[in-house]
């Protein structure tokens, strides 16, 4: 099993939309995949048609009497799509403050849970993290094989790319980058996207996921959005990133020098 952190630096970048989508179009590609949520807003589970906030996921075993049990693991959901979507779960205000000082004491928590999840060869782990750096997208980050970093393109994500491309670097994690939510026809966007590109190098992937009103209407409506609209742009760039993906998981192959750009771990092409 490989696994990917999907991390930002700033809230609404559109990690949980990217994490669901992206687990469906692996799934597709006959990748066994679990979407994993690691944030506190309970809101993964949503993206594939549960009506309310689950209930039940990984706070369940924070907060139970058995911190070593595997109780979190009967909280999974099955898609209609196929993919395994383990929730973050519900929990008092009281839970989550205790839960992340759990997390920040115990810094391989997560991956200890996921070395227990028995998944084929070519499965592939999605974890949905709240934005570094936050206990929560640390434990992400610890437990992966791969961070994609999601940029939007803007003034933020910008300012907060250099301590968030150093911090990575810090992990020795395999990192790339996507820029999400991309309008083309807005200068300011098409040139913080060179920007990012002349900062990132190879690290930065090809593809950029266009914004599309589609994503969130799809959502309201409890709709894959690939699905509802394949031949959107939007579809056409999530497929992308999710071969991407896929050809990773399964041909991933040593780091290079040239393959480095400065503060990230590299991307691979």
């Amino acid at each position: 099993m490989r696994t990917v952190a999907i991390v930002s630096a700033v809230g609404g970048a559109g990690r949980t939309t990217l994490t669901a989508a992206l687990a469906s179009l692996l799934a597709a590609r006959s990748h066994t995949t679990l979407a994993v949520e690691c944030d506190p807003r309970n809101v993964l589970a949503l993206h594939f048609g549960l009506r309310d906030s689950a209930r039940e996921g990984l706070v369940t075993n924070l907060r139970g009497t058995n911190p070593a049990g595997d109780g979190w693991a009967r909280a999974a959901l099955q898609s209609d799509d196929g993919v395994l979507v383990l929730p973050w779960g519900s929990a008092p205000q009281e839970d989550d403050d205790d839960g992340a000082a759990h997390l920040d004491t115990h810094r391989t928590w997560l991956r200890e849970r996921l070395a227990r999840v028995d998944l084929p060869a070519n499965g592939i782990a999605l974890i949905d993290a709240a934005p570094w750096p936050s206990p929560h997208a640390r434990q992400a980050i610890d437990a992966a094989d791969l961070v994609l970093g999601v940029l939007t393109p803007d003034a933020t994500t910008c300012a907060t790319l250099p301590r968030f491309t150093a911090a990575l670097a810090r992990t020795g994690k395999r990192a790339a980058f996507v820029a999400n939510a991309v309008v083309p026809a807005r200068p300011l966007h098409s040139d913080l996207v060179v920007l990012l590109r002349a900062r990132l190098g190879a690290a930065m992937l090809p593809y950029l996921v266009h914004a599309d009103t589609g994503v969130p209407a799809a959502l309201a409506a409890g709709a894959n959005f690939c699905r509802s609209a394949p031949a959107s742009q939007a579809a056409h760039d999530l497929n992308g990133i999710a071969s991407w993906i896929s050809h990773w998981a399964t041909n991933t192959r040593a780091e290079t020098p040239e393959n480095v750009p400065e503060g990230a771990t590299g991307a691979g092409r």
